[in-house]
């Protein structure tokens, strides 16, 4: 016969188990995986598209070159916008030995305010040529660099609206040509109900589970609303590394928290 002290010990012991058990529960949620960040690439400059160097559903390496206008015209631009920069500079320096010559023969009396005047406004026009020289020559650059398109981050392409030979007028606004989705990290979308979502905060650590394999995450996101479809479920969001698989929009994972 069992005394009455070990049947008060045992019960609390179930009691705290069975607790145990439904929060462990209850922290594993059903997501599926979004995209972390996906972008719209194209470019500002006009021209015609030489060559692309990617398609649908290729994975591209950060700075890879995607697509390149023709572009001969833009490298011209750069050279002459270099000679233009070093010709103001040696007209700006020759300008200031003249003022300072100006000034010497001024202070002894053998030139007038008159020429002296004139050898300031020469060499304010002087440093004025080399500034519009250097504005031409950074625009010059910025175009020839922005004829071709690079990508931002390693990422699958996901669509690619362009073709060599075709015309690109971006006067009006920006032509989309390709859009990338990062490649390296996923996000598991979870919709947690309002008595679990009080216990998850940002940065909080999360495990995901996609086909049987663990991949360690982090809360990135936790909704301060229900969705509107689910009652009084809270969007919560983890991101974790890939490890290089090539996971889907979509795919079912479980995520603990």
């Amino acid at each position: 016969m069992n005394s009455p002290g070990r049947g008060v010990g045992v019960l609390p012991m179930l009691i705290f188990a069975l607790v145990f058990s439904l929060t462990v529960s209850a922290a594993e949620e059903e997501a599926t995986l979004q995209w972390v960040r996906t972008v719209t690439l194209s470019t500002p400059v006009n021209g015609v598209i030489a060559e692309v160097t990617v398609d649908k559903g290729d994975r591209v390496s950060t700075d890879q070159i995607l697509l390149r206008l023709v572009n001969e015209t833009f490298r011209a631009d750069v050279f002459a916008g270099r000679a233009r920069l070093k010709q103001a500079k040696n007209n700006r320096d020759e300008a200031r030995r003249e003022l300072e010559r100006t000034q010497e023969l001024y202070d002894r009396t053998l030139l007038s305010d008159h020429d002296l005047q004139l050898a300031k406004i020469q060499k304010d026009a002087a440093d004025a040529d080399v500034l519009l020289a250097r504005a031409n020559l950074t625009k010059a650059e910025y175009d020839f660099g922005h004829s071709m398109i690079r990508a931002p981050f390693a990422a699958w392409v996901l669509q690619r609206n362009a073709q060599p030979g075709q015309t690109v007028v971006s006067r009006m606004r920006a032509v989309p040509l390709i859009i990338l989705a990062e490649a390296d990290r996923m996000l598991a979308r979870s919709l947690v109900s309002g008595t679990t979502v009080d216990n998850i905060k940002r940065n909080d650590k999360a495990k995901v589970t996609v086909a049987g394999k663990s991949y360690a995450g982090t809360v990135n996101f936790v909704a301060l609303e229900p969705e509107k479809s689910s009652g009084d479920r809270y969007v919560v969001d983890v991101v974790f590394a890939t490890d290089k698989q090539a996971l889907r929009v979509g795919q079912p994972a479980k995520v603990k928290f």
